[in-house]
This record gives C-alpha cells, structure tokens and sequence, in this order.
C-alpha cells in the first residue's frame, strides 16, 4: 500500500501552529472538517494537529480514513472493512455504518467485474448515492463502459474519479488503457507513468506500459516493464498468501511462511530429480 501522498498536504500560509494544549481557533477546526469534507484525509490530520486539540480518537479515526482509502485504491475492500473494525472507539465526525456498507457492496461490484458482468456491476455502483468512495465508485462505473466498449463515457469517468482523488492510480492506469486502445500511447505512456509515481508497485501499470512501450518499439524498455510487473505481481501473491496462511494458521506459522515456501521448492525439486533418474 502507498503511504505517501503527499500532494493534499496543506499550503504554507505563513501562521505559525498552535502550540500544543493550546485552545483551537474556530476557522482552524472549520478547516480540519472542511478538508474531511473533501476527502482530502492526510490534510485533515495535519490541520487538526496544527489546532492543538488531543482528542486520540479524532485523530484515530483520521488515521484510519487515511488507511481505508489507501485501501480502497488497491481494491483491498475486505482489508478496509477490517480496518474499520479495528477502531476501539468511533468519532461521530464519520458515518462508518454507512462506509462499511459501501465497501461492502464495491467489493460485490469488483467482483462482478472480475467475471465480466458489467450490468450487474453497473446496477450496484449506481445505488450508491453520496458515497465517500465516489473516486472509487467512478472508476469501477467506467470499467463497466469499458466491457461495453464505449471508451469515451469510460473516459469521461475515469477523468472525473482523477478530479476527486488525484491518488487514484489505478483510475490513471484504466484513463492509460483507454489512450493505449485508441492508438494515444503518448498520453497512454504518460497516464501510467504517473500512475507508478503514485504507487511504483503497482503491477498492472507496469504491465500496460510494457505494452506501450512495445507499440513504439522500444523494446529494451517493453522488456524492463514486464519484467517489474512480473516481479511486482509475484511480491503481491507471496504477501496475500501470507496473510491468508496467518488468518487461518496464527501469526507463526506466517512468521515462517517463507522458509516453507523454500522447503516446498526443495522438496519438488528432489521429485523431480529423482523421476529423471539424477538422485
């Protein structure tokens, strides 16, 4: 997950921050919630820091609205309703019944997407009116015009999530594909360049920059980008794999998940050299 987005930080404004303890104005606390509002989260806590105020579960939950969105751009919707869960205590500033609900049904709208299912995708992404997750909620709608093969409305989408989170790198990779599939690899190439500055790990754009660079024939670097999408794809496998294997078999055994994977490795390699008659 990307953790630095720094591009909604708050502007300089040449006043000096509020020491510690001390009382919050009330423009600056204004400002804190106005930037909720927005859903700009990294700019709300660094306001809410600058009021001096100490409420830890203010600044719990804009931590955690910080992490679920992060969340939510890597398409990790069960991870970010977890996330939620974790909170001991919940600020009312935050509809988190009303969140919780709509990661549930963009996780059920991914999953539609995943086997093609467009019109039921469609269906859900649209009963989600005022949704925090609007950016999100955009990017999935356009993908469903996509399947449909109406790139202009797909693009039009994929824009308007940009406006709202300029974060969102995988609405930047879709925006890439789009410019990729009307013969634009210029701007195809550009759309995930900035994708990977957002989140340089993010295979799917390392992939379809490969392929762009490909259709210019710039096969030296056709090959780098598929290779680091390879290798991005196989990091992001290994660390869902542990996971997986420390929800159902407890912290150590994922402690020690990766010298399993080394004897399993050894082991077939031993089968295998015994079958060819080596050992």
């Amino acid at each position: 997950m990307n953790d630095a987005v720094p591009n909604d930080a708050p502007a300089d404004d040449g006043r000096e921050p509020a020491p510690a303890g001390a009382p919050a104005s009330p423009e600056a606390a204004l400002d804190w919630r106005q930037l909720v509002a927005e859903r700009r989260f990294v700019a709300a806590r660094n306001a809410y820091l600058v009021t001096g105020e100490q409420d830890p579960d203010v600044r719990a939950a804009l931590n955690a609205l910080i992490d679920v969105f992060d969340l939510v751009r890597e398409r990790a919707f069960g991870r970010a309703l977890e996330r939620i869960e974790r909170l001991e205590e919940r600020a009312a500033f935050v509809p988190w019944a009303e969140l919780e609900e709509d990661l549930g049904v963009l996780r059920e709208s991914a999953a539609a997407l995943d086997v093609r299912d467009p019109d039921r995708a469609r269906g859900l992404l649209l009963a989600l009116e005022g949704t925090w997750f609007e950016a999100e909620t955009l990017t999935q709608l356009g993908t469903t015009y996509v399947y449909d093969s109406d790139l202009e409305e797909a693009a039009r989408l994929f824009e308007r999530a940009i406006e709202l989170d300029p974060q969102h790198y995988r609405a930047l990779t879709n925006l890439g594909n789009v410019a990729l599939e009307q013969d634009r690899v210029d701007d195809a190439i550009e759309l995930y360049q900035r994708a990977l500055k957002i989140d340089e790990e993010f295979p799917n754009a390392h992939h379809n920059l490969g392929v762009a660079y490909r259709k210019k024939g710039q096969l030296a670097k056709s090959v780098r980008s598929l290779r680091r999408a390879q290798r991005t794809q196989h990091r992001q496998e290994v660390a869902e794999a542990r996971e997986s294997i420390g929800k159902w078999a407890g912290p150590n055994v994922a402690k020690y998940f990766r010298w399993i994977v080394y004897a399993l490795i050894a082991v077939g390699a031993y089968v295998l050299l015994r079958m060819a008659g080596y050992l």
